[in-house]
């Protein structure tokens, strides 16, 4: 890729930040020296970086010799570059450093110069505490402590910027003209365009975006903060090498052709029309040096190719983190004499978590303490380092069914580009969404605002099949992806799976769920209140005024909308108090098994009633204890649900067919009325009442229906007046999400018709599936007018209204 310089500083080294002043051991010098060796040998600078900021004395002489002492040490491994760190730290002096020192600048210009000089003036990196101008005191050109380090500052030491931003959408000539009149000297950009670590549930792969070719002149090099998960990075440094070469002649103005020829801009506009690869054959050859992002991403992902079908051996998996404090590789771009020279490295830019603290070097990290599945729900500070998707569960909630093959059989035809090109639509950059993802999302928001042209419509009119036309190609595309998913997860790059399929488990879910309520809407189920309802509370999406152009203009961090396409289509599902049942934590090993979740229809009834056969023994197989009444049980515990409110039961598949359900209705008492008048005169002419001194299981089943009707207590549906029953083959159901997604599907449906709380009734001795319900977010109710000791009643809030 034309890259040379490898930047090291992990935060998850302990010795790198948090212990500084400890020397590494003999086993971790020989690691750290092997990593060099390699570097020298494929003719990379390796830069050492320290990050002593958190808790150093400047005024000790101590813990400067302890500084001069660790990069001493490093230099011996065979080092000749290093770094200076001062990013996410406290400004403030202690009190004894302010008797030496006017300033934090002055402090930090003085040790750096001291050891700069002390090392023998090797090549030097340092990152200021106000290492952007959003964090520049109060401004940029007015920064006492910006203004300090580019004066004092020895001349030949490089100074780390981010731009405007500590994540900047864009860097113009203007801005680096600035920085350098502050400085001293040209910026070395640290960029942060392809950086995750502050959102769990995006990774960044598309191409590098951003900044003109024509910035090169004004910059010392441009360093890449890259995507925590290295095998993903390919795109991002791939294009970032494009970038590199792209203005050999170092112009520093914007080329305009005249006559019939496009300017760069223009062509830029053109590729970012065409497909989304992006189309060069009508630009002129001149043009063919001009970096183009899209033609960028083609040339990349086309190489990347080639990678993602070579075997690679599977990777050691990190103990699972509920956060993590990652190592980040680094790229930069230097410029010398007018020529590109690229370099590499990078320090993480974010405040560390605290955490126990672990060393990369020769362990993999600290063991995961949680205390429910939903440990992702956690709000964070933004920057905390957090886990990229692939946040683990335990292994005791995995079947061996999902294990992943080491060396799976592909045909080199199966994954294509366009396969890879669909899923860095869905993860392309910080302020962009890919076309496809960006379309899926408008398209929801219109099926949602429009769902009204399918509600009860008996002819077909031409509105409605606009309306199913798109609802279609909504669910299409969301297939498409399932495909892609199952051919991505038996690529040979074992490694490169790794990194992307909690990525793409966590956005196909999310937008399966949405797809099973797509499918609902056009069954027109949904009321017309109900739809008023929810347009007069809908809080802001991606559809709302205003809320995609401050998405895109990069006047925001990035963090501030975070969640990626997936927290977008998360806002436009119609539940506001269910976010535990997007926010799941990724399976801790590669799964090959997908799930569709759709509307249920009559046809599914024997598989539903089986199911619930299967299950019906408090999650165990109940065929035995009913022998000779296969539909007993799925009669008396979903037979009046089915029949009676089948608008709001919803099926989940896999390969082989449906395998779980979930049956619930609005209003429990209205079910429970219609049910007496209709479904139980059925069940006691279907099962008649027989006498016996000693009754089985299936006797006491029959004579529930013969007996006097149990009615919701009216504790239980003032607050709670929606009910479900939740169940699922756990043989088949290897992904522990699903559950959770049929209720998601289930309570938007609820939800959408005016529904705020929702119950479960079970038997008390139901002891699995009370713990089942309560992974579910369900509370265990009490009851003060139940009647029966035998049953326990668990509810869950829908909306927030009720609670208002």
């Amino acid at each position: 890729m034309g890259l040379n310089t490898y930047m090291y500083a992990p935060k998850d080294d302990c010795k790198h930040r948090a212990f500084w002043r400890e020397l590494y051991s003999v086993e971790e010098a020989d690691n750290l020296t092997s990593l060099i060796q390699s570097a020298t040998e494929n003719n990379i600078e390796f830069v050492y970086a320290v990050s002593p900021g958190l808790d150093i004395s400047f005024s000790s002489a101590k813990d400067l010799q302890c500084l001069k002492r660790k990069l001493e040490q490093v230099s011996t491994f065979g080092c000749n570059a290093f770094a200076l760190l001062f990013d996410d730290i406290d400004p403030e002096l202690s009190e004894s450093d302010k008797s030496m020192f006017t300033s934090s600048a002055a402090a930090q210009v003085s040790i750096t110069n001291e050891v700069f000089q002390h090392l023998e003036q090797p090549h030097f990196y340092f990152c200021p505490t106000e290492y952007c101008s959003s964090r520049a005191l109060p401004t940029l050109s007015s920064s006492e402590y910006l203004n300090t380090v580019g004066s004092k500052l020895l001349s030949a030491i490089e100074i780390l910027w981010t731009g405007v931003k500590v994540v900047s959408k864009k860097m113009t000539i203007k801005h680096l003209e600035e920085v350098t009149a502050v400085f001293r000297r040209p910026p070395l950009i640290w960029d942060n365009i392809h950086a995750n670590d502050y959102d769990p549930r995006r990774i960044y792969l598309g191409a590098y975006d951003g900044r003109s070719p024509e910035i090169i002149p004004y910059l010392r090099g441009v360093l890449t903060n890259p995507n925590t998960e290295f095998e993903s990075n390919y795109v991002a440094l791939h294009s970032l090498g494009q970038w590199c070469k792209s203005n050999p002649s170092g112009l520093k103005k914007d080329v305009i052709f005249e006559g019939d020829l496009l300017s760069p801009v223009i062509s830029d506009i053109k590729l970012e029309t065409d497909s989304d690869f992006g189309s060069v054959e009508d630009i002129p050859s001149l043009l063919d040096t001009r970096y183009q992002p899209r033609v960028a991403l083609r040339l990349a992902l086309s190489d990347w190719m080639i990678e993602l079908k070579t075997p690679r051996t599977q990777q050691p998996m990190p103990a699972p983190l509920t956060a993590v404090l990652p190592t980040n590789v680094a790229v930069i771009s230097e410029l010398q004499n007018g020529s590109m020279v690229n370099v590499g490295g990078g320090d993480s830019f974010m405040q560390p978590v605290m955490l126990p603290i672990n060393n990369s070097l020769l362990s993999t990290g600290p063991e995961l303490v949680s205390d429910s599945e939903s440990d992702t729900s956690v709000e964070l500070e933004p920057m905390d380092c957090v886990p990229s998707a692939n946040v683990s569960a335990t292994s005791e909630e995995w079947s061996n069914d999902g294990k992943m093959t080491v060396e799976p059989e592909v045909r080199m035809e199966d994954f294509t580009c366009d396969d890879i090109q669909m899923i860095v639509d869905f993860f392309f950059l910080p302020f962009e969404h890919g076309i496809k993802s960006s379309q899926l999302l408008d398209d929801l928001h219109w099926l949602k605002s429009n769902s009204h042209l399918v509600m009860e419509k008996k002819e077909q009119t031409p509105e409605m099949g606009e309306w199913m036309t798109k609802a279609n190609s909504f669910t299409d595309s969301v297939k498409m992806l399932r495909a892609v998913s199952k051919r991505l997860v038996e690529l040979p790059n074992i490694s490169a799976v790794q990194e992307l399929f909690p990525y793409a488990w966590d956005l196909l879910g999310i937008l399966e769920t949405c797809s099973g309520y797509v499918s609902w809407l056009g069954k027109g189920c949904a009321n017309a209140n109900g739809l008023q309802q929810q347009a007069l509370l809908a809080g802001q999406t991606w559809s709302s005024h205003g809320y995609k152009e401050a998405f895109m203009s990069g006047d925001q961090e990035p963090w501030v909308f975070r969640g990626g396409v997936q927290g977008e289509l998360q806002k436009l599902m119609p539940i506001d108090f269910a976010h535990d049942l997007f926010l799941i934590r990724a399976p801790e090993v590669v799964l090959n098994k997908f799930y569709h979740y759709r509307p249920y229809s009559a046809a599914d009834e024997a598989a539903v009633y089986n199911i619930c056969l299967k299950t019906c023994d408090d999650g165990l197989d109940g065929t035995e204890v009913f022998p000779g009444y296969p539909d007993l049980i799925g009669d008396r515990i979903v037979g009046s649900t089915v029949s009676q409110s089948s608008e709001y039961c919803f099926v989940v598949e896999d390969d082989e067919g449906i395998c779980g359900y979930a049956c619930a209705a609005l209003d429990t008492k209205v079910l429970q009325q219609k049910s007496a008048l209709s479904w139980m005169p059925a069940m006691r002419e279907k099962y008649p009442r027989t006498i016996k001194g000693e009754q089985s299981p299936a006797d006491e089943v029959i004579s529930s229906f013969h007996g006097e009707q149990h009615f919701v207590p009216e504790s239980v549906h003032n607050l709670y007046p929606a009910c479900i029953r939740i169940d699922f083959i756990p043989p088949r159901v290897v992904d522990h999400s699903v559950p959770k997604r049929l209720l998601a599907c289930a309570m938007a449906a609820l939800k959408t018709n005016g529904a705020t709380g929702i119950h479960v009734e079970m038997n008390i001795g139901d002891k699995s599936m009370i713990d089942h319900y309560q992974r579910l977010g369900f509370t265990q109710l009490t009851v003060p007018d139940i009647k029966s000791e035998d049953v326990v009643y668990l509810g869950r809030m829908i909306s927030f209204n009720r609670i208002l």
